[in-house]
């Protein structure tokens, strides 16, 4: 047997051996041609089969893996501005988009007013974590404190934390744009128990409109909202983002664009006429 067809043998081995076709794998010489042309154009089209459908399978789980997250939206790290948002520093984001961070069990934090893009990049981590097949979840902290209560009511809620622990990647996106309907001291309580299950064992995403020292009084314990912060910050990254509001700055470029229509001053209102 040439060098040749013993490399693509093994190649489609482990191909096989990915796929889980064990009794193909066991087999496969008995059906391979004896001439050592015919066999290594035998190989290459079954190498590429093989090849094709490894593809299709990875694909077909990345979706899944979006699907399961639950996105409201995804958008992605190409389509953030960093040129209009430079209160956030461009290297230490790439270096997070590597996801080395989420093999560490670490977290991140995400602090900013609305409009600045921290939920942007949030999200767009989290796709790529779904990209490279990684069990991610995304809630917004007013949903999942939902849940929590409901959970309460029928003494479920040891089933729906663990809702919020398996994924190796957790997103609590909005802390501190709703208002608690609940008693406060119970909100920090719940949220306390889902980073304390995961803490050191997966990585949670959390941003919020609110600086960390105004936690304990949105959260209502002091020093619950403490332990929490600790847990989350203990080997974690936290990024305040402190700039113009992008969903603004659309806003006055669309309006913008609007008064040179009616002014006639628009060149492309000029090209169409």
């Amino acid at each position: 047997m040439s060098q040749e067809s013993r490399d693509q043998q093994s190649r489609v081995r482990a191909l096989m051996k990915a796929l889980k076709l064990n009794q193909a794998e066991r087999t496969i010489t008995e059906h391979l041609p004896q001439d050592p042309a015919e066999r290594v154009r035998a190989l290459g089209v079954i190498e590429r089969i093989l090849t094709a459908e490894q593809a299709h399978r990875v694909e077909r789980r990345i979706e899944r893996r979006i699907q399961q997250a639950r996105f409201p939206d995804m958008p992605t790290l190409e389509t953030f501005d960093f040129d209009f948002q430079t209160g956030i520093d461009r290297e230490l984001v790439m270096d997070l988009a590597t996801l080395a961070w989420v093999d560490r069990q670490e977290d991140l934090v995400l602090i900013g007013q609305s409009g600045t893009g921290k939920s942007h990049i949030a999200k767009a981590l989290c796709l790529i974590g779904c990209k490279q097949q990684r069990s991610v979840l995304y809630t917004t902290c007013a949903d999942m404190m939902t849940i929590l209560f409901a959970s309460l009511a029928d003494n479920t809620l040891a089933e729906a934390i663990k809702r919020y622990v398996r994924p190796q990647m957790l997103l609590i996106d909005d802390l501190g744009y709703d208002p608690i309907e609940q008693e406060q001291a119970r909100e920090s309580q719940l949220l306390y128990k889902v980073l304390e299950a995961r803490h050191q064992k997966a990585s949670t995403i959390v941003t919020s409109n609110l600086d960390a020292e105004d936690w304990p009084a949105y959260l209502g314990n002091h020093y619950l909202t403490i332990a929490l912060l600790d847990r989350l910050l203990y080997r974690g990254t936290a990024i305040t983002i402190d700039g113009p509001s992008w969903r603004l700055h659309q806003h006055e470029q669309r309006m913008a664009a609007r008064a040179r229509r009616r002014s006639g001053e628009d060149p492309k209102r000029e090209e169409i006429g």
